[in-house]
């Protein structure tokens, strides 16, 4: 932990076992801010304060509800907590909402905490033996097995000095939240403040914010500047992830942003419908896991209805991890990586990872899915990244990073190694401004290029090459990817780009000597009777696009085809004839040929297309 590190602790622990006392001793701030809190003796919202260690860092603190009803408000509140202060009256022990509150931080990836055991006023030294010896038991074998236990009373401060000393020893052995660049926010409080407008506060992840920043309210899809933060009630320009934040808000009004609400940057997160992800079902969950299942789902501070769809053929057991699929009502704002529980009739059912967005529904038991899934939890970041570009086939340094959740420092050198793995296609200077490509999908594509245009070729092989969008539909291959290959198989003259034809290097229409025999013997009758429409009827159509493409015939209209030497020799006639008499009409054209009016008209009119002449009222004059 550096010195201007930042963390967040949050309460846990069943109702009226002295969280809010706690916290108000640790920080002398109230978090109970409700008259009705005050009056029940309970928290029914979640709670807020902070104080500074003896370290001389400062500490966030979130004060959850424990009553079993309001174990929304607890989700809302530990979705950015580094450290859980999990609190047990003596008096009481281990009481359900602690098992809910232990299980829902283990789900949530909270494997940093202290155990408090409160209210040792009441009891004798005897009784609190038997409850560290009840608490060490439930930890074992646990992510908590080493949690330090500290007794204390909240009454005479005995235990206090130690709880503080024992805090600031754990944060030492929390890495500093991530910066990587993609700050987000779930929305705990909003509200409006007279004369300064809009105020949420949330806790800042992934990234930092400064006032002037732009950011996007999803799932509103709502734009809106930061007019100013505070943290700890002192203003700030600038603040880092990790921190319990207020931001005053410009362009958005109190009743278009509330609590769930996620603030992210601008055009960088769509909402979703179905996500899939893996799943730990709790030993404590009576009842039996069905397809298709109602559940709330919770991510960050915001709760939605889902369905639960069953990837494996399998039913779920408590301590086996399966993967699921969840279907949302309406669209959601989630990102690979999030952290979810599911609930259901008042109950805690389990909860897990995402690992995939804007999913597809699958076939259940379907042993490929499963094993991509399984990669996508547990495999290593070099395997992720491979994962991602099979997925994407192409994506940016920004993009990987926000996928993965991982500072650029972290990832470059991966990205360095796979490219020497021959694993991945870098296209571009910097890592920056680079494009990543699968190495594997790279060299496919373009050997499905190559064997589609060799094909082409065969089939048509008097045309120039095929259409570059119709190749690029046919093989169904991005536009950004498509152009990166065709500059590659250029370099690398593997194939080549003409005009919006792509052809194998090397390769150039030609007649075989049949079609040129027949070529020339058509010429010959070409050029004694030149203005017949019968000529056109004698090509086959390939053959007559070759020919008119490589300048050997004219194609004046789709029935009348004259040779190159004579529409050269027509335009010196007309030239010559135009510079003597100033101009030419059909009629004079008609008789200066010796052909009809209607051949005069044809080749005027492409004359004047061809920018050769242009029509003046009844006549035809040089450009």
């Amino acid at each position: 932990m550096n010195e201007d590190d930042v963390f967040v602790i949050g309460t846990a622990g069943h109702v009226d076992h002295g969280k809010s006392s706690l916290v108000n001793l640790l920080s002398g701030i109230d978090p109970d801010r409700w008259q009705e809190e005050k009056d029940r003796g309970m928290t029914i919202d979640l709670g807020f304060a902070w104080f500074t260690l003896p370290s001389g860092n400062e500490v966030s603190v979130i004060d959850v509800p424990g009553h079993e009803k309001f174990v929304n408000h607890m989700l809302a509140g530990v979705g950015g907590i580094d450290l859980a202060l999990m609190i047990i009256a003596a008096d009481e022990s281990i009481m359900p909402q602690t098992l809910e509150h232990f299980n829902i931080l283990n789900l949530l990836g909270v494997s940093k905490s202290i155990i408090v055991i409160t209210k040792i006023d009441l009891v004798d030294d005897e009784w609190l033996k038997l409850v560290e010896m009840e608490l060490k038991d439930y930890i074992s074998g646990t992510n908590w097995e080493d949690s330090p236990i500290i007794s204390l009373s909240n009454h005479t401060k005995a235990g206090l000095q130690e709880l503080i000393s024992t805090i600031d020893r754990s944060l030492n052995y929390i890495d500093a939240p991530k910066n990587i660049g993609f700050p987000k926010i779930y929305v705990d409080r909003s509200f409006s403040v007279k004369g300064f407008g809009t105020v949420i506060t949330g806790t800042l992840i992934n990234g930092s914010v400064r006032v002037g920043d732009d950011l996007e309210v999803m799932p509103q899809g709502i734009k809106t500047k930061i007019r100013g933060i505070q943290a700890h009630q002192t203003n700030h320009e600038k603040i880092d992830p990790g921190t319990r934040v207020a931001l005053n808000l410009s362009g958005i009004e109190k009743n278009e942003i509330s609590r769930g609400d996620l603030l992210v940057k601008p055009d960088i997160l769509s909402n979703t419908f179905v996500i899939d992800a893996s799943f730990d079902l709790l030993e404590e969950y009576p009842n039996e896991i069905k397809h298709n299942l109602n559940v709330t789902f919770h991510v960050g501070s915001r709760e939605f209805y889902a369905k639960l769809r069953l990837l494996e053929k399998d039913l779920p057991l408590a301590g086996n991890e399966c993967f699921v699929q969840f279907k949302f009502e309406n669209p959601q704002p989630i990102l690979k990586g999030d952290r979810y529980v599911i609930r259901t009739n008042m109950n805690t059912i389990g909860g897990g990872i995402v690992l995939d967005v804007d999913s597809k529904r699958h076939k259940r038991g379907d042993k490929g899915l499963i094993d991509k899934l399984k990669s996508l939890k547990s495999g290593s970041i070099s395997q992720k990244i491979i994962n991602l570009l099979d997925e994407h086939h192409i994506m940016t340094l920004n993009e990987l990073l926000k996928d993965l959740e991982i500072h650029s420092e972290e990832l470059i050198p991966i990205i360095v190694t796979l490219k020497n793995e021959s694993k991945l296609i870098q296209i571009g200077d910097s890592f920056e401004n680079s494009d990543f490509i699968s190495h594997e999908y790279w060299f496919k594509k373009i050997t499905d290029i190559e064997t589609h245009i060799t094909s082409f070729h065969d089939r048509f092989p008097l045309r120039r090459g095929m259409v570059a969008q119709n190749l690029k539909i046919d093989l169904t291959i991005e536009e950004k990817i498509f152009t990166h290959l065709i500059g590659f198989g250029n370099q690398q003259n593997i194939f080549s780009e003409v005009a919006g034809h792509i052809s194998k290097s090397g390769f150039y229409p030609r007649l075989n000597s049949q079609q040129v025999d027949f070529v020339k013997i058509m010429k010959e009758r070409m050029t004694l009777d030149p203005f017949n429409f019968e000529h056109v009827k004698e090509f086959d159509n390939e053959i007559l696009n070759f020919l008119c493409l490589e300048n050997i015939l004219v194609k004046i209209d789709a029935e009348f085809l004259v040779t190159k030497e004579f529409f050269e020799n027509t335009i010196t006639i007309v030239s010559n004839y135009i510079k003597k008499n100033e101009s030419i009409s059909v009629a004079e054209f008609r008789d200066l040929f010796n052909t009809s009016r209607k051949f005069a008209l044809l080749i005027l009119e492409y004359l004047d297309s061809t920018q050769i002449t242009k029509r003046v009222e009844d006549v035809r004059v040089l450009r």
